[in-house]
C-alpha cells in the first residue's frame, strides 16, 4: 500500500531534539516572522525549527526569518532551488528532521505558549496513538477573532473509529496540524504528492489505520483565514475531486459489504451536492452590476 509513498529514514543518531517543527512557506514574508516568534517564545524549548522556503527568494522571506530567529540556533532556513510544492516541500523537510516526533506548523498561524507542551503531554499519555491534534481559534488576517473550532471527541479515539469520522464529511476534523510520532512516518510513509494540497487528509486517514488518535480540546493555535486569492478558493473543483478520490480510496478500509455500498452512495450524493453548490456560487458571483454608460456632454448642451 505504501510502495509509491516516501518513508522517513531512521534517525542517524539518538542525540537530537525531542521535536522537529517543519514550517513550509511560500510568499508570506509579512506573516512568517510572527509565527516563528510565537513558537520560539513557547514554554517547551527542546525542538528544532526547519523553515522550508518554496518561493523564488525575492519576497523578503529569508530576511524575515533571520530577524524573527534573532540568532536562535534552533531555527534552520532552507530555500529550495526549484519549487517542490506543498507535499514535496514537507517531505523534504521531514527527511531532514532529527526529532522523535514531527510537527508541521503553518507560516501564517500563531501558536500559544503551551502549544507544544500540551500536545506532547497528551501524546505521551497514550502509547497506542500515532498522532495528536487540537482545537483552534480562527482569526482574520489582522489577527482579530472570528470563531473557535472545538470538537466533542474523546481525548483518545481508536484509529478505525477516527477513520470513519474523517470519512463522514469533506470538512476535515483535523483543523490545523498534527504532532506525529517519528516511527509512524518510518513505517507508514510521509505525504503522498498525488493528492496535492489535501495530501495531509490522506496521510491522517492512512495513519488512522495503524494507530489511535489523541485530541486536545483546548484551542492552542490561532489559524488565520486564507487570503482571498488562495489556491483553495480558486481551485475548489479540483480540491473537491481530489478529496472525494481520497474518500473513495479509504471507504473499503472502514466499511464492508452493504455498509460500504451505502457509504459510497452517500459519498457520491455529497460530491454532487458540493459541486452544484460550487457552480451556483460561481454563477452568482459572475453577475456584476453594469457600469452606467458614460455620456459625453456637449458644450452648452443638455444630456
Amino acid at each position: 500500500m505504501f510502495e509509491n509513498i516516501a518513508q522517513l529514514s531512521p534517525r542517524k543518531s539518538i542525540v537530537g531534539p525531542r521535536v522537529t517543527v517543519v514550517m513550509p512557506t511560500y510568499r508570506r514574508a509579512h506573516q512568517i516572522g510572527e509565527s516563528i516568534r510565537s513558537l520560539l517564545e513557547g514554554t517547551f524549548v527542546d525542538f528544532e525549527l526547519l523553515v522550508r522556503d518554496d518561493g523564488n527568494g525575492t519576497d523578503g522571506t529569508s530576511q524575515a526569518v533571520i530577524e524573527a530567529a534573532g540568532g536562535d540556533v534552533r531555527v534552520r532556513y532552507h530555500r529550495n532551488r526549484e519549487p517542490l510544492r506543498m507535499p514535496g516541500n514537507l517531505n523534504a523537510g521531514i527527511q531532514k528532521s532529527r526529532g522523535e516526533v514531527i510537527a508541521v506548523c503553518h507560516d501564517h498561524d500563531l501558536y500559544k505558549p503551551n502549544f507544544l507542551a500540551r500536545l506532547l503531554e497528551a501524546l505521551d499519555l497514550h502509547e497506542s496513538a500515532l498522532f495528536v491534534h487540537c482545537a483552534v481559534d480562527v482569526v482574520r488576517q489582522d489577527g482579530s477573532y472570528v470563531c473557535s473550532h472545538v470538537g466533542d471527541w474523546s481525548e483518545l479515539t481508536q484509529g478505525d473509529s477516527w477513520l470513519k469520522v474523517m470519512l463522514s464529511s469533506f470538512h476535515c476534523p483535523v483543523c490545523a496540524l498534527t504532532v506525529v510520532r517519528r516511527e509512524a512516518h518510518e513505517k507508514y510513509g510521509l505525504y503522498d504528492p498525488q493528492y496535492g494540497f489535501v495530501s495531509d487528509v490522506e496521510m491522517w486517514m492512512r495513519l488512522s489505520q495503524h494507530g489511535d488518535v489523541v485530541f486536545v480540546a483546548a484551542p492552542l493555535i490561532q489559524v488565520r483565514q486564507r487570503e482571498p486569492d488562495h489556491v483553495a478558493s480558486s481551485n475548489w473543483a479540483t480540491l473537491l475531486r481530489t478529496t472525494s478520490a481520497i474518500h473513495r480510496r479509504y471507504l473499503p478500509h472502514a466499511y464492508s459489504g452493504g455498509g460500504c455500498v451505502y457509504q459510497r452512495l452517500r459519498l457520491e450524493c455529497r460530491v454532487s451536492r458540493q459541486m452544484l453548490l460550487g457552480i451556483a456560487s460561481q454563477v452568482k458571483h459572475s453577475f456584476r452590476p453594469r457600469t452606467p454608460k458614460q455620456v459625453k456632454l456637449q458644450p452648452g448642451g443638455d444630456v
